[in-house]
């Protein structure tokens, strides 16, 4: 299978399972899948914005525990808060993110 179909058939997956077994607020999607650069190793890079009270890594665990990844992919999951004071910590990615990223999910919306 085209390494695109894959991995635009794996996101809609995780879409699915992240806003109906979660509750998260963003879910941006960033890296080379959403830059439309892939190559043969391209893999889902997601941000997660979603109010929890877990530890960073337990989060982690815990959707990927959900997800159940079939290709390569990387998450990060933030809250509120923490994805504000990105942006002082961490402005380059924080604007990567923002600026190159592509919103797929936002409550409300």
């Amino acid at each position: 299978m085209e390494r695109r179909k894959q991995l635009q058939l794996e996101l809609a997956r995780y879409l699915c399972l992240l806003t109906t077994h979660g509750s998260p607020e963003k879910i941006i999607l960033f890296g080379s899948l959403a830059a439309g650069k892939l190559h043969r190793w391209s893999d889902i890079d997601l941000l997660i914005v979603e109010k929890t009270t877990l530890p960073f890594f337990q989060r982690l665990h815990q959707k990927r525990l959900l997800l159940q990844p079939t290709v390569g992919t990387d998450i990060l999951i933030y809250t509120p808060e923490e994805f504000e004071q990105l942006s002082l910590e961490r402005p380059f990615f924080h604007e990567e993110v923002i600026n190159k990223g592509t919103v797929l999910y936002e409550r409300g919306s």
